[in-house]
């Protein structure tokens, strides 16, 4: 865990397109995590300040600056959200409100940015807020909340109970920029918009090939139950979130590793996971169709899960109780995936980071923008 001691950061003699940006991260879950490292590593001319909990601190090891807060983070067990821990954490944390957003008010003052970010954080608008100073919020979540959709039938509690946290808790932004692999249309164009997903640069140093083999993956290690499934298919399946063990059969157990589990997402025939969108982002980086197994409770990932299906991306299913005849319908239909993958044309940074430069004064040229989003992946939103 990393803390820093703000003291001063003068301004002569830096170059005036190099901006300081404040970025508060939530650090629950590895998908913000590696949106916010993308977006950084899209704009590496600019100086970086990160805010947040949990895996927030890993940052510091790229060589960026962290001030650690605490966390309201959703607790999960067993594929599900816990909502009475979920609830008593947060309301743990935000009982500590004033000092926090006190003390990143504080950070603001002292390291002055050009531009506040929010990826999912809970204090740092409300630190923006209180100094009169604009902030944008920059995740996925507000898909559920500031865009226009038919929502998939059922799942009304669950929708009511995501949707109202979202409003009453991280929905202090002025600007909301969404990036999403399925384009909605904003309900109110004046301060929503949305992008293309972005990754990191550690994904795009891999060259996807085909494979045999399927690889797997679950947060919370929770699909216990899944595996006499994946033993009947015969097929070698590479599973990862159960931590490292001795392989049986035809399942491999590996242990965490961001350069092992991309090089495996990246030779993969296709993938079983959550349905956590950057995780899906990145399997589609790289063509490979995804069967979902959403949370329960988590609505952003039921979601994810419906419009992956929706495009002909992938499928999910609700209970594992189904599993066997699910993975058998999404095995005959692949390469129907693959040609749907060909048609959503979801790739692309560069209108992000000119939208980005543009709020921070620097006036990109937009056709050079457009030809390096070309050139960064072979989909693009236009």
């Amino acid at each position: 865990m990393t803390h820093i001691v703000l003291l001063s950061y003068p301004r002569e003699g830096r170059n005036c397109e190099m901006a300081r940006i404040l970025y508060g991260v939530m650090g629950d879950s590895r998908g913000h995590l590696s949106r916010s490292l993308a977006v950084a590593q899209a704009m590496p001319r600019h100086e970086y300040l990160f805010v947040g909990g949990g895996t927030v601190h890993e940052l510091a090891q790229a060589g960026y600056a962290v001030e650690n807060v605490p966390m309201a983070s959703t607790i999960r067990r067993n594929n599900r959200v816990h909502l009475r821990a979920t609830l008593a954490n947060a309301a743990k944390v935000f009982a500590s409100r004033g000092p926090v957003v006190k003390r990143i008010a504080e950070i603001v003052k002292s390291f002055d940015p050009d531009l506040i970010l929010t990826d999912y954080e809970f204090f740092t608008p409300l630190a923006a807020a209180a100094l009169g100073r604009p902030a944008v919020s920059l995740d996925h979540q507000h898909i559920l909340t500031h865009c226009t959709y038919q929502p998939p039938p059922g799942q009304y509690l669950n929708r009511f109970l995501t949707c109202s946290a979202i409003r009453q808790f991280y929905s202090a932004a002025d600007r909301f920029f969404i990036v999403s692999f399925y384009p909605l249309p904003p309900t109110d164009d004046s301060n929503t918009e949305v992008f293309a997903p972005i990754v990191r640069g550690v994904v795009k140093e891999i060259v996807p090939t085909p494979g045999d083999h399927v690889l797997v993956y679950f947060a919370d290690g929770a699909f216990h139950s899944l595996l006499p499934v994946l033993e009947a298919r015969k097929a070698k399946c590479i599973i990862y979130g159960l931590g490292e063990r001795p392989p049986t059969k035809n399942l491999v157990f590996k242990g965490e590793s961001i350069h092992g589990f991309l090089e495996d997402l990246a030779s993969c025939r296709y993938v079983i996971s959550n349905a956590g969108h950057s995780l899906i982002s990145e399997a589609l980086y790289y063509a490979k169709p995804v069967l979902a197994f959403p949370r329960n409770y988590e609505y952003e990932q039921l979601l994810n899960a419906y419009f992956l299906s929706k495009h002909g991306l992938g499928a999910y299913g609700l209970s594992l109780a189904a599993a066997e005849r699910i993975l058998g319908i999404f095995e005959q239909r692949l390469e129907g995936y693959r040609a749907g993958m060909e048609a959503h044309r979801i790739f692309g940074y560069q209108r992000l980071v000119h939208r980005l430069e543009a709020l921070m004064g620097h006036d990109l040229d937009r056709d050079e923008s457009r030809s390096r989003d070309r050139q960064e992946a072979p989909w693009a939103y236009s």
